[in-house]
This record gives C-alpha cells, structure tokens and sequence, in this order.
C-alpha cells in the first residue's frame, strides 16, 4: 500500500501588533514629512511675494519713463496729483497709496491679484479687474471692509501753506528726501516697497502677515535699485537723497521719528493707506 504525505498548510494572519507597527511606521514618516512639506511651502510664497514686490518696482520704474523718472503719484515736475476722476480715480491726491494703486491699475501695469501677497489670498480682495475702460474705473481702497492691496509703499505728505492750507501739488518740505527717492535713482540704500506691518505700531505691537505673532516682523523688503531680501525684523540700515547713514540707531521703517539729527524724512517710512496710515492691523 502507497502511503501519501499529508501537506499541511499554515495562513498567516495580519496581526493586530503588525498593524499597530505599520501605523507607526507611517506615522514617523509623516512626522518627518510635513514640515519639510511645510517649510517648502513657506519658502515658495517668499519666493513668489519677493516676485511680486519686484514686478511692482519694475511697473514703477516703466510707468516713470514718461514722468521723468518719477513713480506713479508724482508728475513730471516732482508735484504732488491732485485726486480727481481722470488723475486717480477719485483714489486720493498723489501721495495716497490708493492713489499710486490706482494709477498703476489703470495703466494695466500689473493686475489687482499681482498687488495681493500670497499670504494674504484669503484676507483681501483685489479691485473688481473687467480690463476697465473710461466709464468702468473702480476706486482702490484701504480701510475696515475694503482691503484692495498687501504691500505698503514709501510715504510723503502734502505740503502746508503759510495759513496752514495744503497747497495743490506741493510735496511737505520735511518729506523731500523721500519724495527725492520716489522715482528711479538705483539707490541700494532707500527702501521703497515692503510687506506691510499689520501690527498696532512700529515696535511691541508690530506683526507680520507672514506669521502673525504679536511684537514680530519679517517680511519682504523692496530697495530703490530693485533688489529684494527677506528681513528678520523691521530695522534696517538705510540712507535717503542726502540724509547721512542711518545706521546707529538703525532705521525702524514703520517709524518716522528723527535719530541722530538726522532732517526729517531722511529715513524710512512705510505706509499702508492715505499718506500717512502706517500700520495695517485688522
């Protein structure tokens, strides 16, 4: 008689210890995994908002080639345009940043999204865009519901008159070395375009759109040669037309207050909204 081997066949079952180890397993990889992720995302909107500040620079500076190398806001005289229809947009006087806005807009520029930081996507809206014409031209806006634009730009102020009226065109005699840096002189030195502080003020309360923590700024910052760094904090060495260094104490760029005896306007100051809202808070 033939006798026949029995083959005895064994399953092997996924366990709850294996499962429990794949878990863990995928767990580690996502722990390292999303920040890397993270970061690079973070990277790439720097990378993209420092794109953007360029972009709005370099729209000045062509805008500037038939002003006589002065920026949008300016004639081609150094004055200061009078807000009006056909001017602004009824935006605001020159000096405004609506006003500035406005006017690049209009040109075509740039578009309205172009003048939103990629931080900020979800907190502003850019100006209603239909490639406008004479009778479909909107206002820019700054204010509690209306938030058109991120980036602050370099602030002057009107001119007084001897009875304390703003006489039309003129710049503010205190401002002039930044109005001097208001058109295209390749200064390295003179910051023209930055992120905007959406802190309470210029120091404990400043904040930053890039990460939002109270007392902290960073953020994209514009020279007047085109050259864009990524500042840890808003104090920065800086010079204006014929003002000295300001370097000791550096210059805060949210703060217009004279170090050194230095002239006034020979310094920084970035502003958000009509010619002199600095900040940007909520």
């Amino acid at each position: 008689m033939i006798r026949t081997a029995k083959t005895t066949r064994r399953t092997t079952a996924f366990s709850l210890t294996d499962l429990l180890v794949v878990i863990v397993v995928i767990a580690a990889m996502l722990a390292v995994q999303l920040p890397t992720d993270a970061a690079a995302r973070r990277t790439a909107r720097q990378m993209q908002n420092s794109v953007q500040l360029r972009g709005i620079h370099q729209a000045l500076v062509t805008h500037a080639n038939s002003q006589k190398e002065r920026f949008a806001g300016l004639n081609s005289k150094g004055q200061i345009l009078k807000d009006g229809e056909r001017t602004t947009g009824n935006s605001g006087d020159g000096n405004t940043i609506q006003a500035r806005y406005w006017i690049m807009l209009r040109g075509e520029f740039f578009t309205p999204d172009y003048a939103v930081s990629p931080n900020e996507t979800a907190d502003i809206d850019p100006v209603d865009y239909d490639g406008w014409d004479d009778d479909t031209v909107p206002t820019v806006k700054w204010d509690e519901r209306d938030k058109n634009y991120s980036y602050a730009m370099l602030g002057f102020r009107k001119g007084r008159a001897n009875n304390g009226q703003p006489p039309s065109f003129a710049v503010n005699a205190d401002d002039a070395p930044r109005a001097a840096e208001w058109r295209q002189t390749l200064n390295s030195q003179a910051v023209v375009l930055s992120d905007r502080n959406a802190g309470d003020n210029a120091t404990n309360q400043v904040e930053s759109i890039h990460s939002g923590e109270r007392g902290e700024w960073r953020g994209g910052v514009l020279w007047n040669d085109n050259h864009v760094g990524f500042e840890s904090e808003q104090y920065l060495e800086t010079k204006y037309a014929n003002g000295a260094l300001n370097r000791n104490p550096l210059d805060n760029l949210f703060d217009d207050r004279q170090a050194n005896d230095q002239p006034r306007g020979a310094n920084a100051l970035m502003v958000i909204a009509g010619e002199t809202t600095v900040h940007g808070g909520e």
